[in-house]
């Protein structure tokens, strides 16, 4: 199955302790999807996965797994990166055993890889993904590795077949959609974000993991769907809308942003995993600024798509 739409790179909350509070996150998760939003990218930067242990990625495979099985035609995608290939490979086997349609690794970062090494560390994910589809996942602000298309054709070769691009490179989106298409590979680019959507939708870019989907599903989701159609118009009034808000409410790190533009919209957002912590009364100013930037692009969107419904 080949994954499309707009997936949210889904947030994790947590109490005081650092336990996943599991009924936030479920209630999220659900409302994301009741939301128009394609499918669940779990446990990657926006999900603290990096912060959390083994089992509680497992923990959140379980609940978000569930949850895109009540949501029929949604996708589950779990992000299985880390430092160590024996983790991964773990995590690897715990999503393939739930019946995940895919998973994602961002590179194993701190030190400095060769293109090597990173292709026996993904072959060991696809050895352990069995049928499940594997993707890459290209974060050079996290890993100071840039993915270039010759590392794509030798991740290719050993059976990755997409990757997710954070730096939104329009030559490399090019390059692996002339591999696709002359060379016949079975290699997809997803964008990493809203930003840039026109120019990647142009090319056949069909799915998109975008932060924005955390607390504006409904504006993500209408732009998407009006990417899909005849209106162009529309279509590009309302990325610019929808970027617009991005960038708007972007605070601090892209946690703290998603955090509070989402308890701007009236939610009593529980607790990021420390050591990140997200001062609300900080940013009560801004919380209301975000809250009439979202309606005001809710307004605006509303006259470009018939089907947009406000979420209050």
């Amino acid at each position: 199955m080949k994954i499309k739409g707009a997936l949210v790179p889904s947030l994790t909350f947590f109490d005081e302790e650092g336990n996943i509070d599991e009924k936030f996150t479920s209630w999220h998760m659900n409302w994301v999807l009741d939301n128009g939003v394609n499918g669940l990218f779990v446990t990657g930067t926006y999900g603290s996965g990096y912060l959390m242990s083994p089992e509680q990625r497992v923990r959140v495979y379980e609940i978000a797994k569930k949850i895109t099985e009540a949501h029929p035609g949604t996708f589950a995608v779990a992000h299985v990166g880390s430092n160590d290939t024996a983790q991964s490979v773990y995590l690897t086997e715990h999503a393939r055993d739930l019946g995940y349609d895919a998973v994602s690794a961002v590179n194993p970062y701190t030190f400095k890889y060769r293109d090597d090494e990173l292709v026996g560390y993904y072959s060991d994910l696809v050895k352990a993904a069995g049928n499940m589809p594997v993707f890459a996942y290209n974060n050079p602000s996290l890993t100071s590795k840039v993915i270039d298309f010759d590392l794509v054709k030798k991740f290719a070769a050993v059976g990755i077949t997409a990757m997710k691009d954070s730096s939104l490179n329009r030559d490399l989106a090019l390059a692996i959609k002339d591999f696709r298409e002359k060379e016949g590979a079975d290699f997809e680019y997803i964008s990493g974000s809203t930003k840039d959507w026109p120019y990647f939708n142009s090319i056949g870019v069909k799915a998109m993991i975008a932060g924005a989907c955390n607390y504006a599903p409904d504006l993500v989701a209408s732009m998407y769907r009006l990417s899909q159609g005849d209106d162009e118009e529309s279509f590009i009034k309302a990325s610019d809308s929808v970027n617009y808000i991005s960038s708007f409410t972007k605070v601090g790190n892209s946690l703290i942003s998603s955090h509070l533009a989402l308890k701007s919209r009236g939610y009593d957002v529980p607790y990021m995993k420390r050591p990140l912590i997200c001062p609300y009364d900080e940013y009560k100013e801004k919380m209301a600024e975000d809250a009439a930037a979202i309606k005001e692009s809710a307004e605006l969107i509303s006259k470009l798509d018939p089907e947009y419904k406000f979420v209050k």
